[in-house]
């Protein structure tokens, strides 16, 4: 090996390590945005939620934790409303009863994760991964759900209502006893859905692909959904 390699490549070890210990050292409130005027609460649990993967029924509201490794972490009713949790990894997390009205979670990992009886409304939702998630009784009203995998996530007795869920993916999903009205479902995938006891009043459902799906009626899709009260 040349001096010349030798040099670049200690350079480089050099920069990871500064890099590594700048992140680390960054206060709590770097990870704040900086249009959101955040209280000191805000930022004792931030830091503890950094510290500890813990913060149950701590005021997070309007943190920015876009891109962070929150596996498997403890926010059952935290409120993070207009939190940034974009690009994050949250796989496992559990954040029952929590209020994300108004979130970004946008192409955020959120695999088996647990938001039954959570607030998302309005929280953006779009290319999220929610497959397995357990979602009962999660309020999602008008939540952005585009492209959004939900394969065998359970949101039964939820409120979807004015959701948009264009091209998501819900296949063997569960939305029984659900309120649908209003959600855009066009395009979606939602072959062997379960729709029983749901309501489906004004739901778009154009070019969706509802192969053996299970209808309000406890039926099997006969390709049609005008008599629920849908759009197709």
């Amino acid at each position: 090996m040349s001096i010349k390699l030798w040099f670049r490549g200690l350079s480089a070890f050099v920069l990871t390590i500064i890099l590594s210990l700048t992140l680390f050292s960054l206060p709590a409130n770097a990870f704040v945005a900086s249009d959101v005027l955040v209280t000191s609460d805000v930022l004792v649990n931030l830091k503890r939620l950094l510290e500890k993967n813990e913060c149950n029924k701590c005021n997070l509201s309007g943190v920015d934790l876009s891109g962070k490794d929150l596996y498997g972490s403890a926010l059952i009713g935290a409120n993070l409303t207009g939190a940034n949790l974009s690009n994050t990894l949250l796989n496992e997390a559990k954040l029952d009863k929590a209020n994300l009205t108004g979130a970004n979670l946008s192409h955020s990992s959120l695999l088996g994760i647990r938001l039954n009886e959570a607030v998302l409304t309005n929280a953006n939702l779009t290319n999220s991964y929610l497959s397995n998630a357990e979602m009962a009784k999660a309020n999602l009203s008008g939540a952005n759900l585009t492209k959004a995998i939900l394969e065998y996530a359970r949101v039964s007795g939820a409120n979807l209502s004015n959701a948009i869920a264009k091209q998501a993916y819900f296949k063997n999903a569960f939305l029984s006893s659900s309120n649908l009205d209003g959600a855009d479902f066009s395009d979606a995938i939602l072959r062997n859905v379960r729709l029983s006891g749901a309501s489906l009043v004004k739901t778009n459902f154009i070019d969706a692909d509802l192969f053996r799906a299970r209808m309000p009626n406890d039926t099997i899709y006969n390709g049609n959904v005008a008599e629920f009260g849908a759009i197709e």
